[in-house]
């Protein structure tokens, strides 16, 4: 028989093999939104859909986001993640340091850890990304720095 199949020696390696969950399923679908009010990301709907809060994932992070049409999200970084972000639906301008270049549905950028970046929807319609953060199970473990000039460059 498998380990994981074994049934657990003690309740302690019971909870351990209950806090230890291999496979979660979870539709973005259901996942409820939350609007983002900080001035560097006014507007930004975020949609938490695996982390280790809701699935137990260590080093990685999937959420969703969705930018409305003229908003941005302005220059930052995350100090202890890299990022994947996959244009599903419109197109965007992906902001750095060097400048911004057009993205559209397909398109996926790659942030290394500590890059400076962001995103500007210059279309008529919202952008729909699927974003993907390897190396921290939360967003507060990816960690958040603004640009210490970003509004002088909106």
């Amino acid at each position: 028989m498998s380990d994981q199949c074994r049934e657990p020696s003690s309740a302690l390696s019971w909870a351990i093999a209950e806090e230890r969950r291999s496979v979660e399923i979870r539709n973005g679908r259901d996942v409820a939104g939350q609007v983002m009010t900080k001035p560097d990301q006014e507007g930004l709907i975020v949609k938490n859909i695996i982390n280790r809060d809701v699935a137990g994932a260590r080093g990685i992070i999937l959420l969703s986001s969705e930018l409305p049409p003229g908003k941005v999200h302005l220059l930052h970084r995350h100090p202890n993640a890299e990022q994947i972000m996959y244009v599903l639906e419109g197109a965007c301008l992906a902001l750095s340091e060097g400048g911004a270049m057009r993205l559209g549905e397909g398109d996926a950028v790659f942030i290394a850890q500590g890059e400076w970046h962001g995103v500007r929807n210059d279309s008529d319609r919202p952008v729909v990304t699927l974003v993907i953060y390897a190396g921290a199970g939360t967003l507060e473990e990816a960690g958040y720095e603004e640009h210490p000039r970003q509004f002088e460059r909106d």
